[in-house]
This record gives structure tokens, C-alpha cells and sequence, in this order.
């Protein structure tokens, strides 16, 4: 027979028993998620523990149990993550670790309560993990927040080395749990800190006075941890220029805890983007000439504009959701193009590009980086923070000069340089031929007059079929004869334009030799204008 515990004489309720223990460590929770434990006496005035509320113990995890300390489950990404005092950020928590923390908080009540009442079922069979993931398992419910839950107010605060940074007023206040940030800086904040070295031997020796404030600005976002602008930032130019210093000084400054690295090839791939999650910079380093080329370039918008995508990680079957803002800039030696796939405008929308179009400084100091960042750390954040305000009263627009926008222009044209060869230097004539490799010259020819890296031999034998079949409504044949009457692929019907090299081989007798005016090109009803190359900036807009 049960006894009420308030009628029992068992010396035990004279002590500590286990609801007591759980009331007083957390004395809310009970009226709202039931009563921590079942608690029974025996017939020889024992105190048993028969089971544990599931509710109960979930919720002291939280907020409302663990007030210094909460965790909260995120179900777009389905994973824990419990505030650290020391750090003063949410930190990622294992299910294990969660686990192990509850056992402990069992085992502590059963110390506590020993010699009281009877404890072997808290010191063992409720820790088994078996029983503790049933807890985890309602706490996916009870702590879940929403998925915007660690983008509270960025605008306004920022997380530092010693503290949060209230932008307003640029007071640095105590960590606490309710700025929802799972980010902060490398670096502290010191109002005073200056950064001579970093602006006059770094950046002033590299960038021009358009480019430096353009990279103050773009600083200044990275600073938010979200992209509000959706720009992808390329610093290309001179070899040894600053362009690596520049970036291991931003790294610095942002943390390592926050960055991940750029590999546009394995974008595509099925596990690439989960090294993503938590992030707020992504960087590519020296990368490759045809970075922007290949195969998963095209993810880079989904990443900075604000697109939902979902993760797969390796032995696990979640597939948690994120919504995609982060910075990212890259650094490059070589000229790059880009694979547009029919996408110019998303392109333009999101491409800066810094140029470093001054020398290689002539003594060059091998630890700059290092000493930057050992002196004047302090300094350049209060350089990326006078960079946030500017951005502020931009609207959170990354703005370009005409000149800026031109480079990201020309370099949007000479990624669909093969198309608009096709467009200005092709028309189509009756009677007339073209080979493949006469096509070929000229658009060699076409690609130097603007310093435009051309396609190579194979590559524009591979594409030029389908732009010219788009465009001037021909198929390639492999009846073309060249100069020396041997069959070639080519077209029927296509000549190249006056204004560019002609073909070696000669039209067949009774070919119109006559060329179409500058500025147009035949077609089957008469003839239509075709827009110069600089006007087709126009298309993009």
C-alpha cells in the first residue's frame, strides 16, 4: 500500500527526498510541465522513485530551468545549441553531451537524497541513455525557437572578444544569453585603438581611395555575420600585391570558428554544404582563373541571397534547413570569367570587384599579417566598424562608383564574349560558307581587340555550334569546303562581317561579295541593327 507522504512517519520524509530536491533547484517548472518525479512510499515507509517526467526534465534544459545557461533546439537545422557564460554565445551541444548532463543531474539528486530514500532507480536505471533520449526527444519540442532565432537585431549589436558593442552609442555592454548571437569576433573592442600600419603600409599602398572605402563598407558587412547586400566580393589583380595579407587579416578579425572555406567544384556535391552551418564568412583563397566556370559557381547566388537550402551530412539522416546569407570574397592573380548559364542580371547583382592594380610593393614585409593583427587588431575593427556606419546610411547597399560597376560589366561581357562574337561579327548571307576554323581566327581576333582571354580550340568548337544555331538560326554541317576544297564542319548561309577577318576559303561562284553596313548584319528579311559590344551593358540593367 501507497502512503500519502504528507500522513507518513518514515524518518525519511524528514529529509530530503527527491521532489523536494528537484522543486527547490527549480521551483517554476513544476505548475507549468507536472512534477519532476513519481514518488511513492512502500509499506516499510520507503521513498521510491518509480518514474521521471519527461516534460519536466526537458524544460529544465531551458530557459525557464537553466536561466544562466539555456539551450534551445533549432528544428531548420535540428540540432542543440546550450549558451556559454564563458564565451558568452550559443555553442553547438552534441545529443550525447546533453545526455551526459542529464544523467549528471540525476546522479546529483540521488547523491543528495541518499540514505533518505530509497535512490538505486536515479543512480541507474532512469540514467540509462535509453531513457534520457526519450527526454531529448520531447525537448525538440518544448525548446524549439525559430529559425531566425540567432538573427535578432544584428544591426544593433555585435559581438566581441570582451562583449557586445551596442552600435548606437558604441557602448560595450556584459554577455547574456538574450542577444541570441552563436557568433562573436576574434578580437576585442577598445574605443581608442588606432591602425596606422594596416591602412598606410597594407591598404592605401594597394587600393585606390574608391576601392579602400568600397572595402571599408564590405568590412563593415562582415561584421553583421548576415549578407544584407547579397554581394560576392573578388579582389583580383597584382600578384604580391596584399590581396592574401589583406585576407589573413580579415579571418583574424572575424575568427576562425566562423569562416569556411570555398571550393566552387565540390559545391555540387552532396556533402560540401554542411561545413556551411553556423558560418558567417565563406572565403576562397588564390583561387583558380576558372572558379567562377565551373559547375557549382552557380550555387554562389543561392549562398548570398538569401535562398533556402538543405544539408546532408555523412553517416546521419538529418536534413536540416538553412536560409543562405553569407559573405563571401575571393582572391584571384589571374582574370576570371563566369558561367552565366542565362543568368547575367543575378550575376550583376551580386558580383565587386576590387582591383589591386598598383605594384608590388618593393620591400615587402613577411609577417605583416601577423603584426597587424598583434598590434592592431583593436584598430582595424574600429576601421570595419566606421565602415558599418557608412553602410547604414547606404541602406545596407553596397554602392559602386560607375567605375566599379563597369569592371563587374566588362567582366559579365567577357564571360558571354563567345555570344555576342556571334552576335556582331556573324550574319547570315545566302550562298555564302563558313568553317569552323575560320570562325575560329576570328574570334581570336575579336577576343584581342578587347584583352578578353579566349576559349581555347576545343572548347569553341564545342559551343560555338549551339550560339550561332540560337542565334542565327543555322545548324553546323561537315560539307563546308575550305580554301583547298577539303570537307569541313561549318555552316551554309554565314559569312563573317566586313569589319572582321574573312575566312581564307572562297564562296562558291555567284556569292554576293558585298558586305553589310557597319552596324548591321543581313538577315532574311532585309537587315537589323546589332547593338555594339559596350551597349550591351544595357541588357543587364
Amino acid at each position: 500500500m501507497t502512503l500519502p507522504l504528507e500522513t507518513s512517519n518514515c524518518d525519511a520524509l524528514r529529509g530530503r527526498t527527491p521532489a523536494s530536491w528537484f522543486a527547490e533547484k527549480f521551483p517554476s517548472l513544476a505548475d507549468e510541465y507536472g512534477e519532476a518525479v513519481l514518488q511513492e512510499t512502500n509499506k516499510e515507509g520507503i521513498v521510491l522513485v518509480r518514474d521521471i517526467g519527461e516534460d519536466f526534465f526537458a524544460a529544465s534544459m531551458g530557459e525557464k530551468g537553466s536561466p544562466d545557461a539555456p539551450t534551445v533546439f533549432m528544428p531548420t537545422e535540428e540540432k542543440f545549441y546550450t549558451y556559454s557564460p564563458a564565451d558568452g554565445v550559443f555553442l553547438y551541444r552534441q545529443e550525447a553531451v546533453l545526455v551526459t548532463r542529464l544523467s549528471r543531474l540525476l546522479f546529483d539528486c540521488a547523491r543528495a537524497c541518499k540514505g533518505a530514500c530509497e535512490t538505486a532507480s536515479l543512480e541507474f536505471r532512469f540514467r540509462d541513455a535509453a531513457n534520457l533520449s526519450g527526454i531529448l526527444r520531447k525537448a525538440r519540442g518544448i525548446l524549439a525557437v525559430p529559425h531566425d532565432f540567432f538573427s535578432a537585431n544584428l544591426t544593433g549589436f555585435i559581438p566581441c572578444a570582451n562583449g557586445m558593442l551596442r552600435l548606437s552609442d558604441k557602448q560595450l555592454l556584459r554577455f547574456s544569453p538574450s542577444y541570441r548571437r552563436r557568433n562573436k569576433l576574434a578580437v576585442p573592442f577598445d574605443s581608442s585603438a588606432k591602425c596606422p600600419l594596416f591602412l598606410d603600409t597594407l591598404m592605401r599602398a594597394a587600393l585606390d581611395p574608391d576601392g579602400l572605402d568600397l572595402m571599408q563598407r564590405w568590412c563593415g558587412l562582415a561584421l553583421i555575420g548576415e549578407n544584407l547586400a547579397q554581394r560576392i566580393v573578388i579582389l583580383t589583380g597584382t600578384p604580391g600585391g596584399g590581396k592574401g595579407t589583406f585576407i589573413r587579416v580579415l579571418t583574424g578579425i572575424i575568427g576562425q570558428m566562423n569562416l569556411a572555406m570555398l571550393r566552387p567544384q565540390l559545391l555540387g556535391e552532396r556533402f560540401e554544404l554542411s561545413h556551411f552551418l553556423g558560418k558567417t564568412l565563406l572565403y576562397g583563397a588564390d583561387v583558380p582563373e576558372n572558379f567562377l566556370n565551373q559547375r557549382g559557381a552557380s550555387i554562389l547566388k543561392s549562398l548570398t541571397g538569401g535562398d533556402p537550402v538543405t544539408l546532408e551530412f555523412k553517416n546521419s539522416n538529418e536534413r536540416p534547413s538553412i536560409t543562405c546569407k553569407f559573405n563571401v570574397i575571393v582572391t584571384c592573380n589571374s582574370r576570371l570569367t563566369v558561367h552565366l548559364e542565362g543568368d547575367t542580371n543575378a550575376w550583376r547583382r551580386r558580383l565587386v570587384i576590387v582591383p589591386y592594380e598598383k605594384p608590388k610593393p618593393d620591400r615587402v614585409v613577411v609577417d605583416l599579417a601577423e603584426q597587424i593583427l598583434r598590434h592592431e587588431a583593436s584598430g582595424v575593427l574600429n576601421w570595419m566598424i566606421e565602415g558599418l556606419d557608412k553602410l547604414r546610411a547606404d541602406g545596407w547597399q553596397l554602392l559602386l562608383t560607375a567605375r566599379q560597376q563597369g569592371l563587374v560589366d566588362d567582366l559579365l561581357l567577357e564571360s558571354d564574349g563567345l555570344t555576342l562574337f556571334v552576335r556582331e561579327a556573324l550574319s547570315r548571307a545566302d550562298g555564302r560558307q563558313l568553317t569552323v576554323a575560320d570562325c575560329f581566327s576570328a574570334y581570336i581576333g575579336f577576343c584581342n581587340q578587347r584583352g578578353w582571354t579566349a576559349l581555347t580550340r576545343k572548347k569553341f568548337g564545342d559551343l560555338i555550334g549551339d550560339a550561332v544555331t540560337r542565334t542565327c538560326g543555322l545548324t553546323t554541317r561537315h560539307d563546308v569546303r575550305d580554301a583547298v576544297g577539303k570537307a569541313q564542319r561549318g555552316w551554309n548561309g554565314l559569312r563573317l562581317r566586313g569589319t572582321f577577318s574573312q575566312p581564307t576559303g572562297k564562296p562558291p561562284s555567284g556569292a554576293s561579295e558585298s558586305a553589310a553596313p557597319d552596324g548591321f548584319s543581313d538577315g532574311a528579311d532585309g537587315v537589323r541593327p546589332v547593338q555594339p559590344t559596350r551597349d550591351l551593358v544595357e541588357d543587364f540593367a
